[in-house]
């Protein structure tokens, strides 16, 4: 088991793109310590997602595109984007290493019953997740057009 640590808006997690198989996976991150499917909030179609506890990621496979990678999470603290450690950063490093490479359009969104802060990043499909003001996770998929249509690395 490798563990991959550079974050690719985008693009994908290290070697792995969006759009690779769970045989890519398996190949590079091992076989997963849990898997689950789960219902997609809003869609018809379900998300196996496949749980790496010790390495902090979790890896999104669409059932209905063939059970291919379209979104990666991490909440590793070694994981790094664009050569910094995000887990480092607070939300205006987070804000302006994204704005840095040409990733603008920005949302942020809080809910006070969890105590958390999203900051959404529409351009580059990612969003950071801060709990108590520190970077608790970070979250990004493939890209996808104003008619939904997937755009792949």
């Amino acid at each position: 088991m490798k563990n991959i640590m550079d974050i690719k808006p985008l693009y994908g997690f290290g070697s792995l793109k969006f759009g690779a198989t769970q045989k890519d996976v398996e190949a590079v991150l091992g076989p997963p310590q849990e898997t689950e499917t789960i219902d997609v909030e809003g869609e018809i179609h379900e998300v196996e997602v496949w749980s790496y506890y010790e390495l902090g990621h979790a890896v999104y496979f669409e059932k209905e595109l063939n059970n291919v990678v379209t979104n990666f999470e991490t909440d590793n603290a070694e994981a790094s984007m664009f050569g910094q450690k995000v887990f480092e950063l607070d939300q205006d490093g987070i804000i302006e290493l994204m704005k840095k490479n040409g990733f603008e359009d920005h949302e942020v969104e809080d809910d006070p019953e969890l105590d958390e802060r999203i900051v959404f990043f529409n351009d580059a499909h990612m969003q950071f997740v801060f709990d108590n003001g520190r970077l608790g996770l970070v979250s990004w998929a493939v890209a996808m057009d104003e008619e939904e249509n997937i755009r792949w690395p």
